[in-house]
């Protein structure tokens, strides 16, 4: 079976779908057989990926499963780990919610990729993390081997306030890994509006340079998951 990343959130607004789509497309492009699953209501990547008449396209493909509360979880796991059989890496955009749908997700994720906002005050409000980390406690102490691994990102990040030059050391406080910033840039919405991603759009800018190193930080983290779970 492929490797299953999962990207996932607390509430809407934090980037998680742009780096969903990116990170996707990088690793892609680094020669990965991937397919990216919106399981999000809100389809936003489904509307990203969206071909333009003379566009290329995102450089993988999109499945629509979208999943709530609601939703037969069971029969949504079964769908996603028959997609991860055809690929190396599935990625998963998750609703922003903690709920079952997140849970369902860590029984089969090597990796939750967390975007979280230098929102001042809110950051810890946002991040919750007593109560994700207690899903990911629970799938740990289930699967065994330290699976599903956990990596926060400070995401949509302005350096210019106190927040932003902070981000990553409030992040640490949680005892989880803290992955590369990715900063607040308008390249990623206009890179939607065309439909491509980051690496199409704006190649070697600022915000391409961002995406390629969280890219190599998440293939390097869920690579050294795999050896600590086949060893345990």
């Amino acid at each position: 079976m492929g490797v299953v990343i999962a990207f996932g959130a607390l509430k809407g607004g934090v980037g998680k779908s742009t780096l969903a789509v990116n990170v996707s497309c990088a690793i892609a492009v680094a020669g990965q057989r991937v397919e990216l699953i919106d399981a999000d209501e809100q389809a936003t990547v489904l509307a990203w990926s969206e071909q333009d008449a003379g566009l290329a396209g995102l450089p993988v493909p999109v499945q629509a499963l979208p999943a709530t509360d609601q939703t037969d979880v069971r029969r949504w796991l079964d769908t996603v780990l028959a997609h991860a059989d055809l690929v190396d890496v599935l990625v998963l955009d998750l609703p922003p919610q903690v709920g079952q749908v997140m849970r369902a997700a860590l029984a089969a994720a090597d990796l939750l990729v967390l975007p979280v906002t230098a929102s001042g005050v809110d950051l810890r409000r946002q991040v919750e993390h007593e109560h994700v980390h207690q899903l990911v406690r629970e799938a740990r102490e289930v699967r065994g081997g330290g699976l599903p691994r956990c990596l926060l990102v400070p995401s949509r990040v302005d350096r210019r306030t106190a927040s932003g030059r902070e981000v990553e050391a409030v992040l640490h406080d949680f005892g989880e890994p803290v992955g590369p910033a990715i900063g607040q840039r308008s390249a990623h919405v206009d890179a939607f509006g065309l439909h491509q991603w980051i690496g199409q759009f704006a190649p070697r800018s600022v915000a391409h340079v961002e995406i390629a190193a969280l890219a190599a930080v998440i293939r390097r983290n869920v690579q050294r998951g795999k050896a600590q779970s086949a060893q345990g």
